[in-house]
């Protein structure tokens, strides 16, 4: 087959390395002419397996690793505009010299571009305070299958001039079009940070702390992670422990736990490390530690679950019921309690196929159960397609693939991810 652009085979896997968007819709518009399944390919994080080539059918892989330069950051309309494959962290970096922040931080950030970051919606470490990275786009260019190129890029606060089209790209994973650009959103950067390191009793306490913190320092409040006991024991060598990363962005000086101390409830609350300013973070260097330590001591199967906060005190207690019954199943809890997403790790021994859909069945069917999301933040990719016929609503379901078949009849975006097509 002859290719209109540069193409690198290997089998059934084809990638394409375009320049600039316009590279981007000549690729396409082949690839839906000769029914070749799309893949864009950004930082390949890869955590659901959402660029993973399709065994029985030709795979067209468009790196976006050339297509990586800020384009402009504009200071006085706090707004930066940059490729689809630009690292998060080149955008953080060079916002902060402007003396402006993008607020959305995921791990790793250094890896992650900011196209994949679109398209799956991301929320990170901040989202308690800022929102999803859907709440800091101010426009898109996209790529639909047939090559059309989408122009959504705006600059404007207030815009009612027709519905903002955008929004349907945003998290929907690359099943309806493919995100070239992005205008940005930038904040004011805040004097001071503060980042506390904590030990605590259990996870109702953490969820009082949680609570008394929001209503005196709102503002101020940013990040409320929490460490189950079993990672925590793999960090700090500390049994039977909690504990909690807080941090706060602002621009006065206050000693935000001082108060906290004072209730009789938080007795036994230490606060273990303060860091201020720190560019740095041995805090969050061990955050980052405990997402390697899940392959390093095996506990591979994992679950992304979002609840309303004043449901992971039931979920908890009834996964504790669970392996007690089952004791093939060791939890590795941590994640992101201040917006209500936790990441759900368990070791399975024996590792058998039986015995992660048992865990995976009661996970899914538990977590529905208390209102909550089975995808909170990593999206479905292909690893989950399953999913969403199962356990979203029939009309849901139908209306998704009515839509997909509009914007890509052909069926050449990201085939079978999100559901089978």
């Amino acid at each position: 087959m002859k290719y209109p652009f540069k193409v690198i085979q290997k089998d059934n896997e084809l990638k394409a390395i375009p320049q600039n968007t316009k590279e981007v819709s000549t690729i396409m518009k082949f690839c839906n002419k000769k029914k070749i399944n799309i893949i864009p390919l950004g930082g390949e994080t890869n955590r659901v397996e959402g660029t993973k080539g399709q065994s029985k059918s030709l795979n067209m892989f468009i790196d976006f690793k050339e297509m990586n330069k800020i384009e402009e950051i504009d200071k006085e309309n706090m707004i930066v505009t940059a490729q689809a494959g630009t690292k998060l962290k080149k955008i953080q970096n060079e916002s902060s010299k402007k003396g402006l922040i993008f607020p959305v931080n995921i791990a790793p950030s250094e890896k992650c571009t900011i196209g994949g970051n679109v398209s799956t919606n991301v929320g990170g470490l901040q989202t308690l305070k800022y929102g999803n990275i859907e709440d800091h786009i101010n426009g898109l260019e996209v790529v639909l299958s047939d090559g059309t190129i989408l122009d959504f890029q705006s600059k404007l606060k207030k815009d009612n001039f027709g519905p903002k089209l955008w929004k349907i790209f945003c998290g929907s994973e690359g099943i309806f079009g493919t995100i070239t650009k992005a205008n940005l959103k930038l904040l004011p950067k805040k004097k001071y940070k503060t980042t506390y390191l904590v030990k605590i009793d259990n996870l109702a306490k953490s969820n009082k702390l949680l609570k008394n913190l929001r209503n005196d320092h709102y503002d101020d409040l940013i990040s409320f992670e929490i460490i189950f006991p079993i990672p925590s024991y793999y960090l700090f060598n500390k049994k039977s422990n909690y504990h909690l990363i807080i941090e706060f962005s602002s621009n006065h000086k206050i000693n935000f736990l001082n108060n906290i101390k004072k209730q009789k409830i938080f007795d036994n609350l230490e606060i273990l490390k303060i860091e201020r300013n720190i560019s740095k973070s041995w805090i969050w260097s061990k955050r980052e530690e405990l997402v390697y330590n899940q392959s390093k001591y095996n506990f591979l199967q994992k679950f992304d679950i979002s609840l309303p906060i004043n449901k992971w005190g039931y979920f908890t207690k009834e996964v504790n019921k669970f392996i007690q019954n089952n004791e093939i199943f060791t939890p590795y809890f941590f994640g992101h309690l201040g917006d209500g997403n936790l990441h759900c790790n368990f070791k399975v021994e024996p590792n058998t196929k039986k015995n992660i859909n048992l865990l995976s069945k009661f996970i899914y069917d538990l977590t529905i159960t208390c209102d909550g999301s089975i995808a909170a933040e990593h999206g479905l990719g292909v690893l989950k397609n399953k999913l969403l016929i199962k356990y979203k609503s029939k009309n849901y379901y139908e209306f998704l693939k009515k839509f997909k078949k509009h914007l890509d009849p052909n069926l050449v975006l990201g085939k079978n991810k999100l559901f089978k097509t």
